[in-house]
């Protein structure tokens, strides 16, 4: 499943999610940077950046301020969906085993 995120007008196709991209996402939270860390956009940068082939952290340092969050809220939410997503169908269908 691909998935195509436009980002300062230009159309950005993102990597295929992979297991890896759990501990990503997993340390990312566990480190999750503050308001108040002079780092904080830096941190954001190199998050959205692993899930790019042709973005770096200074690519989406160069974005627009108010596209930068977005982009990383998406990128955590997307990766929740696509597991949970295939746990929701196991679930429905252990289910629908145990009904017959």
């Amino acid at each position: 499943m691909t998935t195509i995120t436009t980002l300062d007008g230009k159309k950005h196709e993102m990597k295929k999610i992979a297991g890896r991209h759990w501990r990503i996402l997993s340390e990312f939270i566990d480190n999750a940077p503050e308001y108040t860390d002079p780092a904080f956009l830096e941190k954001h940068a190199e998050f959205i950046a692993f899930f790019f082939e042709d973005l770096t952290s200074e690519d989406i340092l160069d974005l627009p301020l108010e596209e930068i969050l977005p982009v990383s809220v998406a990128i955590r939410q997307l990766i929740m969906e696509r597991l949970t997503e295939k746990m929701a169908k196991i679930e429905k269908n252990a289910s629908a085993d145990k009904a017959q």
